[in-house]
């Protein structure tokens, strides 16, 4: 299936549709295969095994065009959608408010198809945009748009600097670019989105606790997912340089808003911790914020979360710790690069 999708991204490369493939499987036959893709404007790449953000910032480095439309090789992207992309960008590009382009999504899973939209993002009014990001429920597929390629190097430069690349963080992405732009809405189906194993809440949370192994934290951190976005997202609105300059008024209120729409997940989503010796301490730390998370400061926030990584190691409790207290008392600038680091 993902060959077949691959073919297909393929087949719309032409003088204004730049297609780049680079395949991270480590796969001699895949490889073998996808390389008679190539074509004219169209880059096939065989590299080594990497991780995912490794592989995109790879593809980002190589990549031509103002605009970049990321795809992943299990998903579907509708024909007629990419070959009006051109000319709808053609209209749009110049004009610097517009940070991506969004259009009508599937959402495909096991038991059944939906079809579904993100209301309000083409506002100009910034807090409507995101408030209108927050009102959709669902998982999250703004991540699939077309994106400024500026826009995209900035936010993944300041990604890269984050001690460390959770699930949550493509939100994360979604919410800076939206605080830097608005989306065009292409009237039409733009991309089918094959729910895998993020349908059922096992399966989902253990791919969740997959990127928190990754990045040496114990799955207790689990309990505290929705938490941690909350938290990230409101000290980002409130503090980073990596957006349009807005009021006190203005971040403050978009803070709270992302606050509280992550705080609901954190109360309403039951986490599960897959049998860590610290499932017990998540647990009274979930309870003790719940009740008295309203008296906390973002200092208070950080100085839980850490105390939790602490448990099981000191030194990522404090790599977090200290790159967030620097981020809430502005000690250093956030990151202002026009080009992706290469990992």
């Amino acid at each position: 299936m993902a060959c077949s999708r691959i073919a297909q991204a393929c087949s719309w490369a032409s003088q204004n549709i730049e297609v780049i493939i680079r395949d991270n499987s480590g796969d001699a036959q895949k490889g073998k295969l996808l390389a008679h893709f190539r074509r004219d404007h169209c880059n096939i790449v065989i590299a080594e095994p990497c991780d995912g953000l490794k592989n995109f910032s790879e593809i980002l480095r190589l990549a031509k065009g103002d605009f970049v439309f990321l795809l992943a090789d299990d998903d579907f992207c509708f024909d007629q959608a990419i070959v009006s992309l051109p000319q709808l960008l053609e209209k749009v590009g110049n004009d610097s408010s517009v940070a991506g382009v969004t259009g009508a999504y599937v959402v495909d899973g096991s038991q059944g198809s939906s079809v579904v939209e993100y209301r309000d993002v083409e506002s100009d009014d910034v807090a409507t945009r995101v408030a209108g990001y927050l009102n959709y429920g669902g998982l999250n597929i703004l991540h699939y748009a077309p994106i400024r390629k500026e826009l995209i190097q900035k936010v993944f430069g300041f990604m890269s600097e984050l001690p460390f690349y959770f699930s949550f963080h493509d939100q994360i992405i979604c919410l800076l670019y939206l605080l830097n732009g608005k989306f065009v809405r292409l009237e039409r189906l733009l991309y089918m989105y094959d729910v895998g194993v993020w349908e059922t809440t096992e399966t989902a949370q253990k791919r969740d606790v997959d990127f928190y192994k990754d990045a040496g934290m114990d799955p207790a951190i689990n309990k505290l997912h929705w938490f941690l976005c909350g938290f990230e997202g409101a000290v980002l609105v409130r503090n980073a340089d990596i957006f349009p300059e807005y009021s006190l008024e203005q971040r403050q209120a978009i803070a709270d808003r992302w606050f509280a729409s992550m705080f609901a997940r954190f109360k309403g989503h039951q986490r599960l911790t897959f049998g860590t010796n610290f499932a017990s301490d998540a647990e009274k730390l979930c309870t003790k914020l719940q009740v008295s998370v309203g008296q906390m400061s973002f200092h208070d926030m950080l100085a839980q979360i850490s105390g939790l990584m602490a448990l099981s190691s000191k030194t990522h409790a404090q790599s977090y710790f200290d790159f967030w207290d620097a981020v809430i008392n502005k000690r250093k600038p956030l990151l202002r690069r026009a080009t992706l680091v290469n990992y």
